[in-house]
């Protein structure tokens, strides 16, 4: 019946109708039919329950042991916990309770705990002035022995995240739990169990994140499924979702290939852990009203695959994992973390061992001491993930972090200051989702090796107050930049501001989808990005092409930068008291000749003399304020690896 070419091409034609416009795009991301710049619905409200305030968690130093070195730190006492506080300066710890500490297949029979033993160790930390954390998880439900065993996932195979394919996402070996099926209340039941039986300050949830498998990232499970389709007609409207995404919000499948309806799961994403977290404090603050709730997040991540991006204003700490960074990325790191802190306790988990199952053994001190600093050094709180016990270990290692975190435990005068910077730099999430933009720009680094201090700033949430304080802003990675975000700097540049953009800031909506023009310089005023700089009201505007950016934008600020001569090794990570001007110095790299450090023009010394104290010695050295070509200067001949200097302002 084909042989007549008029009815072949007329079977291929009805053919490839159903292929274009019927089944595929339902299956693969609507086949992308229509992405018509539609404005997208602003996205549905996210209460946030109100933080958390703990005034112990101001001044804490977290340990947390893990397998033999819990098991010698619970059931060797004796007055360890008191000792571990004078050497190190711990005053928390975060445990895995006993059914979960047994249930660790590298654990030894040797090395298991009694529950007699648990209850007497959380007495005698508690005794010793430490606050107890105890650990959990929702998507291993925090390793129990019913999840470990595999019961769970034999008993709840829906409960599993599932790859693109259907298959389950092993780690630990064990299928990974998601948090939209009944996994959710599973896991919160625990929580609220052992909280309340070991009358925890805290809970730390391990992990709250999507994972990833060889097939894609999860979560595909049909729960996920349900939920990213109400979400989508709650958002978007039947007919709004048809009109962008070709096909009715109860038809869509969860895309596996990029573009706007991934850009849009990735949201989705986000928000189910977000919900997660407020699920728990509300749960957990039935029990206590003054628990606190961790999250490990690895908000570093190099993509959006964890669905984290949403958590951070819905727990009390934001507490990351930091493991096989140097100290110039730890302290980029912890400048991202400040901004997605946004004045919640910042918490770095440092992983100080060698040995990445067993968490035994000191990595050196070379290694170990630059990781401390960089954390102490932005304000961020030390949480140790400990490679020292009674065994084996390198006692220069265990020397030098005691000398750190001890020094830093008996000054926390130096540690709750408000940071000074005149250069903020713009960061996206959106961004780095959507187009694979860099998370940490380019240019926060450089401003850091010149010695200009910098503060991360989120895209999203710029303000006419969060602008205020500066007089350079950096927008390099936000091509994804929103429309209020983009009048919020056309603002702040018209009252003076220096602005240093890419020229495709603002160029993408929050879905990815290319704009007709840059919200950025439609709010300027601007036809496009301008080839040279050029002045909008009191301020300027320059759009340097990549391979220029770090330089220009190091340039401008070059009057707030704190080193006379850029690029030496340093950073200086300055903070303001009612009477003085603190200043945390970071060796990063060896200084063969002395460091000369200037004040910035706007501070006016109350005395002529800088002093200075190490964790190396009480006594503190003076270095005289000199007057120069480059305003007020002091000398520091032999840099430590870590110092705080001190000079009385007017």
């Amino acid at each position: 019946e084909y042989n007549s070419p008029q009815i072949y091409i007329s079977t291929l034609m009805r053919l490839l109708r159903f292929v274009f416009m019927g089944a595929l795009p339902a299956v693969l991301n609507a086949a992308q039919p229509d992405t018509s710049l539609e404005p997208v619905p602003p996205d549905l409200p996210l209460p946030a329950s109100a933080p958390c305030v703990a005034p112990w968690m101001a001044e804490a130093n977290m340990l947390q042991p893990y397998g033999h070195s819990q098991f010698t730190m619970i059931t060797h006492l004796g007055d360890r916990p008191r000792h571990l506080q004078i050497e190190f300066g711990f005053n928390a710890i975060t445990i895995q309770p006993p059914d979960s500490h047994n249930c660790d297949t590298g654990l030894a029979d040797s090395d298991r705990i009694s529950e007699e033993q648990f209850r007497a160790a959380v007495a005698a930390y508690r005794a010793a002035g430490y606050h107890v954390v105890l650990y959990t998880s929702l998507q291993a439900c925090g390793q129990t022995p019913e999840f470990q065993s595999g019961q769970v996932a034999r008993e709840h195979p829906e409960w599993s995240q599932r790859d693109p394919k259907g298959n389950p996402v092993l780690v630990y070996g064990q299928p990974w739990l998601c948090p939209n099926g009944g996994a959710r209340q599973y896991a919160l039941d625990r929580a609220v169990r052992i909280a309340r039986e070991y009358q925890a300050d805290g809970i730390l949830l391990d992990n709250n994140e999507f994972f990833f498998a060889k097939d894609g990232w999860t979560c595909h499970c049909a729960s996920c499924t349900q939920g990213f389709r109400d979400y989508v007609k709650k958002r978007f409207g039947v007919a709004k979702t048809k009109r962008i995404f070709g096909v009715a919000p109860d038809q869509l499948e969860i895309p596996a290939e990029e573009g706007p309806l991934f850009a849009l799961w990735l949201q989705w994403r986000n928000r189910v852990w977000a919900e997660i977290n407020e699920s728990f404090r509300a749960r957990l603050r039935e029990i206590n009203p003054k628990i606190m709730l961790f999250a490990n997040t690895q908000y570093l991540f190099e993509n959006a695959c964890l669905g984290t991006d949403l958590q951070y204003a819905h727990e009390d700490v934001v507490v990351s994992e930091s493991v096989g960074l140097n100290s110039w990325q730890m302290s980029r790191k912890m400048a991202l973390g400040s901004a997605l802190a946004e004045g919640r306790p910042l918490w770095n988990y440092i992983g100080t061992f060698v040995e990445g199952n067993t968490y035994t053994g000191l990595k050196p001190p070379e290694v170990i001491s630059p990781l401390i600093t960089a954390t102490i050094a932005h304000q961020a709180r030390p949480w140790i993930v400990d490679g020292f016990d009674d065994g084996p270990t390198d006692p220069r290692a265990r020397q030098a972090m005691s000398k750190l975190l001890a020094w830093h435990n008996r000054h926390p005068q130096f540690y709750t200051n408000t940071p000074w910077a005149r250069a903020g730099v713009v960061l996206s999430l959106p961004s780095r989702n959507a187009l694979h933009r860099a998370l940490i720009p380019e240019n926060l680094g450089a401003f850091l090796s010149a010695g200009i201090p910098a503060t991360a700033l989120r895209d999203e949430e710029l303000s006419a107050r969060k602008l205020k304080a500066f007089h350079v802003v950096t927008v390099e990675t936000a091509a994804c930049l929103g429309e209020s975000s983009a009048k919020a700097l056309s603002k702040w540049v018209r009252g003076g501001g220096i602005l240093v953009a890419a020229p495709d800031v603002g160029c993408y909506d929050v879905l990815g989808r290319k704009l007709p023009h840059s919200v950025l310089w439609k709010a300027l005023g601007l036809e496009a990005a301008p080839s040279k700089e050029i002045g909008v009201g009191r301020g300027k505007v320059v759009s340097p092409e990549q391979g220029a950016f770090s330089q220009t934008a190091v340039s401008l600020a070059q009057a707030d930068s704190f080193l006379a001569v850029p690029g030496s090794g340093v950073e200086v990570a300055p903070y303001l008291t009612k009477h003085s001007l603190i200043l945390h110095l970071l060796r990063h790299q060896a200084a063969a000749q002395p460091i000369v450090l200037r004040l910035p023009n706007e501070f006016h010394p109350a005395a002529m003399n800088a002093l200075m104290l190490t964790p190396d010695s009480e006594d503190a050295q003076v270095f005289p304020l000199v007057a120069g070509g480059d305003g007020l200067t002091f000398s520091v001949p032999t840099m430590p690896e870590y110092g705080v200097v001190e000079i009385p302002i007017r």
